[in-house]
């Protein structure tokens, strides 16, 4: 017998789940719209191929709200290329870190709850755009796994 440690092979070692075989899914447009009494509309539009898939979402607050509601909305349209609700928002933060701001979204599986996903995008242009952009960033690497 030999005393050498047996190494598993990489793709043995992580267990990843299938992937929903889709393209990517591209962010075409994500604009949040503030009306009286703190209320905010958010409408995302994702192109998948040449389908595009539009959702809108409202909700009552400030900035944390408006996050929330951004990654709802981004994650109604994914759910309407995919076919069916796949994932699950954990949570989404702003935060500073190295003189900028990111967006930091952590998403599960349905099915797996103990599968999550982490996405994380700097601010550029709006907080709902990168909000929108941090739910693709969490989902882009499974929806585009080709299916076993």
């Amino acid at each position: 017998m030999s005393s050498e440690p047996k190494h598993e092979d990489a793709a043995q070692a992580v267990a990843e789940p299938a992937g929903l075989g889709l393209s990517r899914p591209v962010l075409n447009r994500a604009v949040g719209e503030r009306a009286p009494g703190a209320r905010i509309e958010v409408t995302v539009t994702l192109r998948v191929g040449r389908q595009s898939h539009e959702a809108t979402r409202t909700g009552v607050g400030h900035e944390t709200i408006e996050l929330r509601v951004a990654a709802e909305a981004t994650m109604d349209a994914l759910h309407q290329a995919i076919g069916n609700e796949h994932f699950q928002l954990v949570g989404i933060k702003r935060m500073h870190a190295f003189d900028a701001d990111v967006i930091l979204v952590a998403l599960r599986e349905r099915r797996d709850a103990c599968q999550r996903f982490i996405g994380a995008v700097p601010v550029r242009t709006t907080l709902v755009h990168a909000a929108a952009a941090a739910v693709l960033d969490a989902t882009n690497r499974i929806v585009t796994r080709p299916a076993d």
